[in-house]
């Protein structure tokens, strides 16, 4: 097994590179683009800010009345091992997020919902995309809303 010490040489390594520090402020800037559009596009959502993670996971989350009143949000989720983007419904505890479990089995036929059993921090889970193309940021901009929008329609249809 590898000492945290022998980790942090190879993190160190890695770094010395400049490679993974370009991957992530790119990973970044995009998630504050495609955040800004959200806000500019649905005025209606709530829209929290980025939470920028620890290389796992980036998120922002939108919440509309009728999910904040009932303790739950949307969070748009670039996930940096899987490199792909998800949209999650998640909730404000776990006894929320217990109580709205029958969501999932109502999607699958709709959506291509799942639920990571590892995933703690959500209810449903859906694959918005799993080859973003950073190089088209439009067309990625597109697909991840086309993905939310069907997403919480599904959702809002069943709370």
């Amino acid at each position: 097994m590898k000492t945290l010490n022998k980790r942090i040489a190879a993190y160190t390594q890695q770094l010395r590179l400049g490679e993974i520090q370009i991957a992530y402020k790119g990973i970044l800037e995009f998630m504050g683009k495609l955040r800004a559009n959200f806000i500019k596009k649905y005025p209606h959502y709530d829209v929290s800010n980025i939470y920028q993670g620890y290389l796992d996971m980036s998120y922002f989350s939108l919440s509309t009345k009728p999910l904040k009143e009932k303790g739950l949000k949307i969070a748009i989720v670039y996930l940096h091992e899987k490199g792909s983007f998800e949209v999650w419904l998640s909730a404000r505890n776990r006894d929320i997020a217990k109580a709205h479990l029958s969501i999932l089995n109502s999607l699958l036929a709709e959506i291509n919902a799942f639920h990571d059993e590892n995933n703690q921090d959500a209810i449903v889970e859906c694959i918005l995309t799993g080859t973003p193309d950073f190089e088209d940021q439009a067309q990625l901009i597109n697909t991840i809303e086309h993905g939310v929008e069907k997403f919480v329609a599904a959702i809002i249809n069943r709370i």
